[in-house]
This record gives C-alpha cells, structure tokens and sequence, in this order.
C-alpha cells in the first residue's frame, strides 16, 4: 500500500514555519507544541524567526514566558502592553537577548520597576519607538539615563507618568532632536517650559499629545506654532490655559482637537 503524505513530511522551514504557523494564535501554537517532540521543535524553530512579537492583554506563566524569552532573540518589536503579570524577572532576560528592538511597548504593565529598563537602555542602540504610557514605576533617574545612553528615539509616549519631574522631561527634549512623536497627556507637571525646548530643539516633531496638562497656557503653543514648522496634529483637550489666541495661528496646518471659536480679547492697557 502507497503510504500517503504526512504533516511532517512537508518542509518545516519552508512551508511549516513560514506558511502555516503565522496564522496560529499564540495558545494555538502553546497546544501545538505540548503534542510531541517533533512539534516542540517545529514551533521552536517558528519563535526563533519572529522579528515581532505582540502579546497585548496577556496572562501568563514564568514558564510560559520563558518559552518566549529562550527562542525569541531576533525580535525588533516587542509589545507588552497591559500584560498586568510581567515581573522584571520575566522581561530582563528577554530584553538582554533582543539588542536589536526598535520598538518597545510596556504601557500599563503594572508588576515591573524602573530597573526592567537597563538593557533597554544599556543594549538597545537601535531603539527608535518606546511607549511606557501608564507606567507609575518610571522615575526620574531612568528617564536621565534614557537621554544619556540612547540616542535615535522618534516616537515616545510617557502619557499619565506621574513620578517624572518636568527638569527630566526637559534634558530628554534636548537630547532627543529627532523626535516625531510625543505623547504626554496627564503629566501635569508639564508647563510652557517644554513646549519652549521643543520649539527649540524637536524641528522635526509631527505629533504632540498635550491632553490634561493643564499649566500649559498661549504663550507655550504660541511658541509651538511659530518655531514648529513639520507640526501636523497637536492635541489640547483639558488645557484650560490655552485658548483661540494661540491655537489660531497654526489652525490652517495643524489638525487639533478642539473645535475653532471666537479668540478671548486681549486686554488693551490705556495710559492714565
């Protein structure tokens, strides 16, 4: 009796690896790879191709982390946010093995420290996206090593970080003159002091969130729109210092996300 084709018998590499497993879920290939030997090593082998790995929302073991932190070490983007469970024992390793990540996602992980970003910012020379929004745990003293360490970030959200001090943020807007996005809405530690730094120094910024930070005012925007000329969208929503006198100057450029109404008057001063 002719024996008929096999599972295994195809090409792993070639057809296994690179055709059929990206369309499996991260528990399907977990179920998968419990089946036998064979399998363990066809999704092993499948880990160690990924060049991102995205496990947004996710609950899991050490164990099950670990799978990921051995097999994965060719990762550019990794994006972890909201995995509630992360400890810096699971992500340090993981980080140590992937010098090559460009984009790093750890918003809302709320189990880690400060020091989950060492290799980040001892290793990861080509990091250019790194996203922390929600993260309690980021201090000052890791934002200064950030600036003294790295230097091709472009797109950056430290949204609702409320541990850092307006003088850190003020050193990273200095050093990082390539930024294209940021992202610091609720830091209300943040005044027209860095809207001044980045009107200075960030010419290529495109994106700025500025939603919440409510010690803003006109003379920060206004700064933004004369000195901002690749600008393209500013968020101001909640900036209750800021009104139609200074976001009428860019109107006819910016996309912002507040609605155009008539400009407060300025006060007219009469000698007397």
């Amino acid at each position: 009796m002719k024996r008929t084709t096999q599972l295994f018998d195809l090409y792993w590499e070639d057809i296994l690896v690179d055709k059929v497993l990206p369309h499996l879920t991260m528990r399907e290939c977990f179920n998968f790879r419990c089946v036998s030997k064979t399998c363990l090593q066809i999704i092993d082998m499948y880990f160690s191709k990924l060049k991102a790995l995205k496990l947004m929302n996710k609950g899991f073991s050490p164990h099950t982390f670990s799978v990921f932190t051995v097999n994965c070490t060719k990762l550019n983007v990794l994006n972890l946010s909201r995995c509630a469970t992360l400890t810096d024992a699971d992500l340090i390793p993981m980080l140590l093995n992937n010098p090559g990540l460009v984009v790093l996602n750890l918003s809302q992980c709320k189990n880690l420290s400060a020091k989950c970003l060492q290799p980040v910012i001892l290793y990861c020379n080509n990091l250019k996206t790194l996203k922390l929004a929600r993260c309690a745990w980021l201090t000052t003293g890791a934002m200064e090593a950030l600036a003294l360490h790295q230097c091709k970030l472009e797109d950056v959200d430290f949204s609702h970080c409320l541990s850092i001090s307006e003088s850190c943020i003020l050193i990273f807007i200095k050093k990082f003159r390539y930024l294209k996005t940021l992202n610091l809405e609720g830091d209300k530690q943040v005044t027209d002091k860095s809207l001044y730094a980045l009107s200075k120094y960030s010419t290529s910024l495109q994106l700025l969130n500025l939603g919440g930070c409510t010690e803003v005012t006109d003379k920060g925007i206004r700064a933004l729109a004369l000195h901002s000329p690749k600008l393209a969208g500013l968020l101001v929503r909640g900036c209750t210092k800021v009104t139609e006198n200074s976001l009428q100057l860019m109107r006819n450029r910016v996309n912002l996300d507040r609605r155009p109404v008539d400009p407060v008057p300025l006060p007219i001063y009469v000698q007397i």
